[in-house]
């Protein structure tokens, strides 16, 4: 299974280097990879270097600056079992992905269908029967999460205030 680790924000330099947003909590898990997976392609680590909280990344396969732009604003992703070891208690954003909702009375919200992220938070797409709600992933509003039961628990006053309907 593949998880995202990092959005392509451009070309940089004319060897084929790309400019990574990473979407981990340490940017320097990128030093720790070798093999990365862009739209299914698999690529291999040539370089890499971290600066200013930016990932700097050069695959053997991308050579100039024409290859690298094709990858623009793609995610790059790595088999999870590259990743490294959590601590109790961390999880990965992806591992939120099909858990079931709960409000702290017991009342099921709803079910998980993606995890997006524009920038200023990590945002749920939520299945409520048959319309879909957006949430921001927000301390405030989900509580307790427990990846191995697929269970979230969040707190009904504060998921009201901020939840969209998608339309």
């Amino acid at each position: 299974m593949k998880t995202v680790v990092g959005e392509i924000i451009k070309p940089q330099g004319i060897r084929g280097e790309i400019k990574i947003k990473p979407l981990v909590e340490d940017a320097n898990y990128f030093n720790d990879l070798s093999v990365f997976y862009i739209e299914n392609n698999k690529f291999t680590k040539k370089a890499c270097r971290v600066h200013q909280g930016f990932v700097y990344l050069a695959l053997n396969e991308i050579t100039n600056r024409d290859e690298a732009e094709t990858f623009r604003n793609k995610f790059i992703e790595v088999e999870k079992d590259d990743l490294p070891n959590l601590k109790d208690g961390q999880y990965y954003i992806t591992d939120l992905e099909h858990c079931e909702i709960f409000f702290e009375n017991g009342e099921e919200v709803g079910r998980v269908v993606s995890v997006e992220n524009y920038g200023a938070s990590d945002i749920l797409q939520i299945q409520v029967g048959t319309e879909e709600i957006l949430c921001p992933f927000l301390e405030d509003v989900f509580v307790d999460v427990d990846i191995a039961n697929k269970r979230i628990t969040a707190n009904k006053k504060r998921f009201l205030e901020v939840t969209q309907s998608e339309d």
